[in-house]
């Protein structure tokens, strides 16, 4: 246990299994528990079709569109993220900007969503007070080629119990994907990984992290059952960095998709899931590959081959690797791989299928 007092919170995902995992422990063997995932469907930006499936990984019985069923509404967004804190999840959205906070087990909304202080905001996890937000801003420089950056993206941070908009902390360009270790905050950037010291609701710069002969910017960040810092570069790879020491330990060349640049981490089985698809020049995808990094040999492997892949999950208590069939004009069609790479079954879920978080359900599990 010395090991998990030591992350005050790593990422919704393993903070989550963390949690359960030490009340599970101390539930007793007789009290029964479910192994569940909430499954992102992040709909057609022009639709407003996103939704939220819930899945049972003993069963394997999929309820779609579960949000609008239990809140009588629909996300009337395009979410973006999601992440876990015990059995509430932050639901990321986009146009228009908000965050819906809901019961992962009945995607019942709790209260009204969060939108002060948010503009075009990307990724957020929680800790014991604090709800983090990582956010683009509307701001935007044009690149020569013609890609925009968004050089005042900024951090907002909120009170977890009011909900209230506390204040906001610029911390570079293109902030996305961010997770915190003891008191130090690492956030992905265009500059690379950022580091900040929490000092209350203050963010205290100590260092960027950047492997050299990188050309673009970091983006996801997740944790290894070493508590080593994994970061995504794509068109770099993965990245290990040391969150004591602060400093960069391997890069592992290894296809990451290059817009979202998404990455999964199954701490228990020290494995790092990309994901990459190719296309032709009409924008087709032609093939689509899911890669396995292990987090102590390095050694890199194609794990699953599709068509078009526009996430990855792993799951900590099965050891399963979930992706999708994705589709943004109808319904996607999940996938769940075991851990030797053999097909495990599918399902029909949403629109633009992307993110899966995966937590337990049971009777003390609150």
């Amino acid at each position: 246990m010395e090991r998990k007092i030591f992350v005050k919170i790593v990422s919704g995902l393993l903070l989550t299994f963390l949690l359960t995992g030490c009340l599970k422990d101390n539930m007793g063997p007789d009290v029964p528990t479910s192994k569940k995932v909430m499954i992102l469907n992040q709909g057609n930006f022009t639709e407003h079709s996103a939704s939220i499936s819930l899945y049972d990984e003993e069963t394997k019985q999929i309820q779609n569109r579960a949000f609008e069923t239990v809140n009588g509404r629909s996300i009337g967004a395009t979410v973006v993220s999601g992440s876990l804190i015990g059995n509430t999840a932050l639901l990321v959205c986009n146009y228009p900007d908000k965050i819906e906070i809901v019961d992962s087990w009945t995607a019942i909304a709790f209260s009204e969503p969060i939108t002060e202080g948010l503009a075009s905001p990307r990724n957020a996890i929680a800790t014991t007070n604090r709800i983090y937000v990582t956010n683009w801003d509307y701001t935007y420089n044009e690149t020569p080629s013609g890609w925009w950056i968004y050089p005042d993206s900024y951090i907002s941070i909120y009170d977890i119990v009011s909900r209230q908009f506390i204040k906001k902390v610029k911390v570079g360009t293109d902030a996305e994907g961010l997770l915190i270790i003891g008191n130090k905050m690492f956030v992905a950037t265009l500059e690379g990984v950022k580091v900040f010291e929490i000092m209350g609701d203050n963010l205290n710069f100590m260092t960027v992290l950047r492997p050299q002969d990188t050309e673009g910017g970091a983006k996801h960040l997740v944790v290894d059952k070493n508590f080593m810092v994994w970061a995504s570069f794509p068109g770099t790879g993965v990245v290990k960095i040391d969150p004591n020491t602060l400093t960069i330990k391997t890069v592992v060349d290894v296809p990451v998709d290059s817009m979202d640049g998404y990455i999964a981490s199954d701490p228990m089985r020290g494995k790092i899931y990309t994901y990459n698809t190719t296309f032709d020049q009409n924008y087709s995808p032609v093939e689509a590959n899911i890669y396995s990094v292990d987090t102590s040999t390095d050694q890199v492997s194609v794990f699953f081959t599709g068509t078009y892949f526009y996430g990855v999950g792993a799951s900590p208590y099965t050891g399963n690797v979930y992706t999708a069939e994705v589709s943004f004009t109808s319904n996607s069609v999940m996938k769940t791989i075991t851990p030797a790479g053999i097909p495990d079954g599918s399902a029909t879920t949403g629109v633009g299928t992307f993110r899966f978080l995966f937590y337990l359900k049971g009777e003390g599990l609150d």
